[in-house]
């Protein structure tokens, strides 16, 4: 195992195990960073796993190929395969099972997630959507370290990192002009009440959603 120290003014640690490695990768902010290093620092063939929400209109996805290719371009390392699957709405109980085929062929040996803290209370309490991220609760953390559906191991190295610290790396590799503003962190939902009189963002920012918020809050700016 290859290990990276302080990548990042907060002094965030990242691991690089043994591959080939596999990656969540929704092209927000976190794994699209995470993917970065991972592609900067590991020479193991990499599957990066993106999935469409059929509810959200796959907005994500076109994001997601922007930031691969954008990687491809910054990091020259093309030894990846980027996989793309939809599901009608993303939940664990469908993604899980459908990364679990690539476990139990020995094509990845471990998963990585860009999972990150949620904001402070008292910023959250302020987000005009009264959610927060459910990933990130601490009732999901151990089910994070090991996804018995994978029967493998997922490392979410962001976990007790939030987004400003995402912020602190983008800066400090000098990628928020050049990637960040490719990264799309909005959950807008057509289906929701909460989006009556918000307009489809497409592959922008709704700027109403908790997602916008907390990303408005670490970075300063949406795009």
């Amino acid at each position: 195992m290859k290990k990276v120290n302080s990548i990042s003014p907060a002094g965030v640690n990242l691991d690089i195990y043994e591959g080939p490695i596999g990656i969540s990768c929704s092209g927000g902010a976190d794994s699209s960073i995470l993917l970065y290093h991972l592609m900067r620092e590991s020479m193991e063939k990499i599957f990066i796993f993106t999935t469409g929400n059929n509810q959200r209109n796959r907005h994500n996805v076109k994001g997601a190929v922007r930031v691969v290719e954008k990687l491809i371009q910054l990091t020259g390392n093309s030894n990846i395969e980027h996989h793309v699957s939809y599901c009608e709405v993303q939940q664990p109980s469908e993604l899980w099972p459908k990364l679990g085929r690539y476990f139990e062929n020995d094509m990845v040996n471990i998963l990585y997630t860009g999972i990150t803290s949620n904001p402070p209370k008292e910023i959250t309490d302020k987000f005009k959507l009264g959610i927060s991220e459910p990933h990130r609760s601490d009732d999901n953390k151990e089910l994070l370290k090991h996804i018995p559906e994978c029967d493998g191991y997922s490392y979410t190295p962001w976990y007790n990192v939030d987004k400003r610290k995402i912020a602190e790396m983008y800066k400090e590799a000098n990628l928020l002009e050049e990637l960040y503003p490719l990264t799309r962190s909005c959950e807008y939902d057509p289906t929701s009440k909460f989006f009556e009189d918000v307009q489809d963002p497409e592959d922008k920012h709704c700027g109403s959603c908790w997602w916008c918020e907390e990303r408005q809050w670490a970075f300063g700016r949406l795009q």
